[in-house]
């Protein structure tokens, strides 16, 4: 009897993708900003920041993790979604506390080359 092998295609899959790379570098940048934030934002502004970036990353992994290309565009919306909710967050805070200008411009070009790689998937899986 031969073993019993388990193959997970496309399990990791993802890590192979430039935009989930560029992702994760956006998760690491809005972890560094976060960071810098007051106490006070412990509870609202930091959590909800971090969630998004996180939600961008594991939509695009788990989307490319399912069987099949029509199951991966609702993942990806949802990537989208998560996208905007950094930018219209980061569009806020430099009016509430002092960022430094060259950080913000960091994250919102990673946003946009993130943006811009969900629709190029998108395109490629024909959604």
């Amino acid at each position: 009897m031969q073993p019993f092998h388990v193959t997970f295609v496309g399990m990791d899959g993802h890590r192979k993708l430039r935009v989930w790379q560029d992702a994760r570098l956006l998760v690491l940048e809005i972890y560094g900003l976060t960071r810098t934030l007051p106490r006070d934002e412990r509870f609202v502004t930091v959590p909800q920041l971090r969630r998004a970036a996180w939600s961008v990353t594991n939509n695009i992994a788990e989307g490319n993790a399912r069987r099949g290309r029509p199951q991966l565009s609702p993942f990806l919306n949802c990537a989208l979604g998560s996208l905007g909710e950094i930018d219209a967050m980061m569009s806020v805070l430099p009016d509430l506390y002092t960022v430094p200008p060259a950080r913000i411009a960091a994250i919102d070009s990673l946003r946009i080359w993130v943006t811009r790689g969900i629709f190029r998937m998108m395109r490629a899986s024909g959604r």
